[in-house]
């Protein structure tokens, strides 16, 4: 697989957590977000009642890239006594290709392969060639990219599973106790996590104060084993896993303004500890006059990461129509700082059934590290990276979701969405034939989901 563990069990969460309720997906998770909130823990309060709720997911990039057909069910009973337990299930199969990271190069036909294991013989050393084509990542992990084609390895195959528990319990008046853990499992990655939040009512329900906590601890275990950060591409590698540590805090108030407006806004912080190196991205290092590569280096980035964002949003009912409007700031120490953006509007159609048009815009900066290539005389940096989503670059989703009551406790949804991600494609100053090359990887895709809902009382 070529594809980050971590930035992948992310972006299908984000996805996953689309799923339940007909909430629309985001079509990918931008570096700069954080996870989606569990959407199913967004239940019916009506006390007495067990909520079963089923849906799958279609995820396409353009140009074959990743491809994810998902599915999730979950179940959620509200007890009488204000007890919620919600649990849900995961299922995800993933093909298609990603790009390694490598820049395009006009002139020559690229080769990649992977690590070598130890005691095996060490690839040779050459990574370029005149002629040849095009080709699928074989038996041997070593493929070639044509002339001006994105380095994409299409080999890519992956398959997900994922659970979450989590129960919330009223332990005082307007006072609540909300418990949980998860688990995700790739092939190549693992993820456990367990968190804890109160959520306090005052001034008659009008306002809401909260505070939570989380701790994920993730696995990062490549097929290929892990390389030396900044290593050469195909060198023996150094070890075949590695761990990362996540605590995240977050403090939130809602307050009800009017019987028809709703305001509320979030702040978070988390720090990330150990391995955050993409395993399988490079880094091209090119000749500063033809601009061609010349080898290949596997990515470095630190250890530690920062994180903190603040999230304002409201909903404001006009009649039986409402308006979701939301901002969110987001800024951490690589150097990434962006801003999102989200509106939809809920409309009604008759006395069952409802359609929600939606659009959401993000930007963010690059990372301190980003570069999209090095020049070989130029010294090597401790940390580097040409993973796109770590660089500069602004995002539209389009989206509409729909649902219909067929029966007094069924209803059936579904959602679908268009993601287009643009950044800087030309550098005039890069040199030779990289000043004419189309320098960004980014993704554009669409999503579809189906689903059904049935309450039993």
């Amino acid at each position: 697989m070529q594809l980050n563990a971590s930035g992948l069990a992310a972006t299908l969460g984000a996805l996953a957590g689309a799923l339940l309720h007909g909430a629309p997906a985001a079509a990918q998770v931008d570096p700069g977000t954080s996870p989606a909130p569990n959407a199913y823990n967004e239940t019916s309060s009506e006390a007495g009642t067990l909520v079963a709720d089923t849906a799958v997911l279609y995820y396409q990039e353009d140009d074959n890239r990743v491809r994810v057909v998902e599915s999730e069910t979950g179940l959620t009973w509200n007890a009488p006594s204000g007890l919620v337990v919600a649990g849900k299930f995961v299922y995800d199969s993933l093909t298609g290709a990603t790009p390694n990271g490598a820049a395009r190069s006009l002139n020559v036909v690229q080769t990649f392969r992977p690590p070598t294991q130890p005691g095996s013989h060490l690839p040779a050393a050459a990574t370029r060639s005149e002629e040849g084509s095009d080709t699928s990542t074989g038996a041997s992990g070593i493929y070639e990219i044509a002339r001006g084609q994105l380095p994409v390895d299409k080999g890519f195959k992956d398959t997900r599973k994922a659970g979450d528990l989590g129960v919330t319990l009223p332990i005082a008046s307007g006072l609540k106790l909300s418990v949980g853990g998860a688990g995700s499992w790739e092939m190549d990655f693992t993820s456990y996590s367990g968190r804890v939040g109160l959520a306090k009512e005052l001034f008659g329900k009008n306002t809401t104060v909260s505070v939570g906590y989380n701790y994920e601890h993730d696995s990062v275990k490549p097929f290929t084993g892990i390389p030396r950060a900044l290593g050469s591409m195909g060198e023996t590698i150094i070890g075949s896993a590695r761990q990362k540590r996540v605590s995240s805090f977050v403090a939130g108030l809602t307050q009800v303004l009017t019987p028809g407006w709703l305001a509320q806004i979030n702040w978070s912080h988390g720090v990330t500890h150990g391995y955050q190196s993409d395993p399988y991205k490079l880094v091209s290092l090119v000749d500063s006059a033809s601009g061609d590569p010349f080898a290949y280096i596997y990515e470095s980035r630190p250890r530690r990461r920062v994180r903190d964002s603040v999230y304002a949003g409201t909903k404001f009912a006009l009649g039986s129509a409402v308006t979701d409007a939301s901002v969110r700031w987001y800024h951490d120490d690589w150097g990434i700082t962006s801003w999102t953006y989200g509106l939809s509007e809920h409309i009604p159609l008759g006395r069952s059934a409802y359609v929600e048009p939606g659009i959401r815009y993000y930007r963010q900066t690059s990372a301190n590290f980003f570069r999209n290539y090095l020049l070989l005389e130029e010294n090597t940096p401790a940390f580097v990276s040409a993973d796109s989503r770590l660089g500069a670059f602004h995002a539209w989703t389009l989206g509409v979701k729909a649902g219909a009551k067929i029966a007094s406790n069924i209803e059936i949804y579904g959602a679908a969405e268009r993601y287009v991600q643009e950044g800087r494609r030309i550098d005039r100053t890069a040199p030779g034939a990289l000043a004419k090359t189309d320098l960004f990887s980014g993704s554009k895709s669409v999503s579809i989901i189906t689903g059904l809902r049935v309450t039993f009382r």
